[in-house]
C-alpha cells in the first residue's frame, strides 16, 4: 500500500511540474488558436519574454498573466497598413547555453478570431517572421496588417519564442471537438521551448486614421493639406494656430478608403513661425489631436530656408499624386520612386535645379495598389517618405 501511494505520488508531482512549465497565452481558445492542457508549450528554463515566466494548464484571462511582459508597442495608435514598431525584450534562464531561438509573431488585423490572413495589399498577419534571436532587445518594424474600415478597434497579437524554426501558421490550433465551430488554421503545437506571450490592446487603432499632414509656407499664408486611411463617425475637423481655433472643416464622414483636404492660411506674418494643430470631431462632439506641424510663411517660394521633402498630397492617391520639395541652393537633384522591396519603379527628377519650392506630379496609373517610398538627393541632402496608392 505504502509503495503504491508513493508510486501516485511521484506521478502526482510529475504531472505537477509538467503543468507548472505550460505556457499557453491569454486569449480565449475558441476565438484564438490555443489547446486546453497544451504541453508542446513547456518552458524548460531555457528563456522567455520579459523579466519573468509563468505558466498555466489553462489560459489566463486577457492580460491576466502577471508576467504578460516584453514587448513595447511604439506610437500607439496605429494606423493600418502604414509602419510600425515593436520592441522585443529575451531574457536568458539557467539552462541557456547561447541555444538558437526563433520569434514569430502574429496580429488579427482584422478580428476574426485567427492569424492567418493577408491584408493590407500583402502585409501578413504574420508580422515577424522567424527571425534568430539571443537574449537582450530587439527592435522589429513591419506594415500593419490592419484593415480600414472598421473605426476604432483593439490589438490582438501573440508573440511566440521557441528552440526550432517554425512557420507561418504556427501559432498553435484548436482543440476541434472543444471549438466545434470555430475555424482551424493554426498547425504547430508541439515544442522543446515555447513560450507565448499575447496582447490585447483596446482601441490600437485609430477613429480618424490619419495618412498625412504637411503644411506648405507661401508669402504670407500657409497651406495645410492631409489625407486620411479611413474615417468613422468623423463630423469635422479642427484646426488650431498656436493653440488657438482658425478654421472648421467638414469631414467626409464614414468613409472606408479615406478622403483628402486642403485649407489655406492667409494674411500672415512673413518670417514668423506659425504651430498648427489638426483635431479630429466625431458625431458625439468628442476631440482627437491628430497630428502638429510647423511652418514660417516667407515673401516667396524663392526663399527656402532649409532643405526638404514634403509629404505627397493627396495620399492615399488614385492615381496621380504631387511631391514637393525644397532647395536651399541650386544643384544636381534625383527623385524616385521604389517599391516595397526596394525596386526602382520611377524617376521623377534627375538633374539641375535652381534653389527654391518645387513641385513634381506622379502617376501611378501602371503600377498595382500598395506602399511605395519616394527618395531625394540634392546636395548631401537625402530623405524620403512612404506613400500609398489605391486603386
Amino acid at each position: 500500500m505504502t509503495k503504491c501511494l508513493m508510486v501516485l505520488f511521484s506521478i502526482f508531482m510529475l504531472v505537477t511540474v509538467a503543468a507548472a512549465e505550460f505556457d499557453l497565452g491569454d486569449l480565449p481558445p475558441c476565438n484564438y488558436p490555443t489547446l486546453f492542457g497544451n504541453p508542446g508549450h513547456s518552458i524548460t528554463h531555457k528563456a522567455w519574454l520579459g523579466q519573468c515566466v509563468t505558466g498555466e494548464d489553462d489560459p489566463w484571462p486577457v492580460n491576466g498573466d502577471p508576467c504578460d511582459d516584453g514587448v513595447i508597442f511604439w506610437n500607439l495608435p496605429w494606423t493600418p497598413c502604414e509602419v510600425e514598431s515593436v520592441t522585443v525584450f529575451v531574457t536568458p534562464g539557467p539552462n541557456y547555453t547561447g541555444n538558437p531561438l526563433w520569434l514569430n509573431a502574429w496580429k488579427d488585423g482584422n478580428l476574426d478570431g485567427d492569424f492567418c490572413d493577408t491584408l493590407c495589399d500583402g502585409a501578413d498577419e504574420w508580422i515577424i517572421h522567424n527571425v534568430p534571436v539571443i537574449p537582450g532587445p530587439r527592435t522589429f518594424s513591419f506594415i500593419d496588417p490592419g484593415v480600414l474600415d472598421m473605426g476604432v478597434y483593439d490589438g490582438v497579437f501573440r508573440f511566440r519564442l521557441s528552440g526550432r524554426s517554425l512557420g507561418r501558421h504556427a501559432f498553435g490550433y484548436y482543440a476541434f471537438w472543444e471549438c466545434p465551430d470555430s475555424p482551424i488554421c493554426g498547425n504547430f503545437a508541439s515544442d522543446s521551448l515555447g513560450e507565448v506571450e499575447d496582447y490585447w490592446i483596446p482601441d490600437a487603432q485609430l477613429q480618424v486614421a490619419l495618412n498625412s499632414f504637411n503644411a506648405i509656407p507661401g508669402d504670407s499664408r500657409v497651406t495645410l493639406n492631409w489625407s486620411t486611411a479611413s474615417e468613422t463617425n468623423n463630423d469635422r475637423f479642427e484646426i488650431r494656430r498656436d493653440e488657438v481655433v482658425v478654421q472648421t472643416v467638414r469631414a467626409a464622414g464614414n468613409t472606408a478608403t479615406g478622403h483628402s483636404y486642403s485649407w489655406m492660411d492667409e494674411g500672415l506674418e512673413n518670417g514668423t513661425p506659425y504651430v498648427y494643430t489638426l483635431v479630429a470631431v466625431d458625431v458625439a462632439n468628442q476631440r482627437e489631436e491628430l497630428e502638429t506641424i510647423e511652418a514660417t510663411p516667407n515673401a516667396g517660394n524663392s526663399v527656402v530656408s532649409e532643405y526638404a521633402l514634403h509629404q505627397n498630397f493627396p495620399n492615399p492617391f488614385n492615381p496621380e499624386t504631387q511631391i514637393a520639395y525644397d532647395l536651399v541652393e541650386s544643384g544636381n537633384v534625383t527623385l524616385t520612386v521604389y517599391n516595397m522591396i526596394g525596386q526602382e519603379v520611377a524617376t521623377l527628377v534627375s538633374g539641375m535645379k535652381n534653389s527654391g519650392h518645387h513641385v513634381v506630379s506622379f502617376n501611378g496609373a501602371s503600377l498595382p495598389s500598395g506602399l511605395y517610398i519616394y527618395r531625394i538627393e540634392a546636395n548631401g541632402f537625402s530623405d524620403q517618405k512612404k506613400m500609398l496608392l489605391m486603386k
